[in-house]
């Protein structure tokens, strides 16, 4: 019930849905070591929430990105799985685009980065 309570407050389509998930994810309920509250909560917000995944400031992706980079050494593979939200930056207007590319970059150029994580960021990249 709380994978559920937490997958919908992440896909709430408004303003105020980044910081509220920034504050669950620091929740008691939360946990980086849980697979399934983490793709709840970061996977429903990238996956489900594509107005505030996709916000014009970049910080959707940013905080994906983040959580992405603290958690690919411990469980990669759920790492890899928030990462493929990025799959379709290049259909994204221009300001949004280029804001998924800078992200997708930074993530690519972290030292230490999974095979899992690295093989979905060059996937995203290919093509260049």
């Amino acid at each position: 019930m709380i994978d559920k309570w937490l997958a919908l407050q992440a896909t709430i389509p408004e303003s105020t849905t980044l910081e509220r998930v920034r504050g669950l994810a620091k929740h008691s309920v939360f946990s980086l070591a849980n697979p399934n509250r983490v793709r709840a909560l970061i996977g429903s917000f990238a996956q489900g929430n594509q107005t505030q995944f996709n916000r014009v400031d970049g910080e959707g992706y940013a905080f994906v990105a983040d959580t992405v980079l603290t958690l690919q050494a411990k469980n990669p593979q759920v790492a890899a799985r928030l990462m493929t939200a990025f799959r379709s930056w290049r259909a994204l207007e221009p300001v949004r685009r280029a804001n998924a590319e800078a992200t997708l970059r930074r993530v690519a150029g972290f030292t230490g980065l999974s095979r899992d994580v690295k093989d979905i960021v060059d996937r995203s990249l290919a093509g260049d």
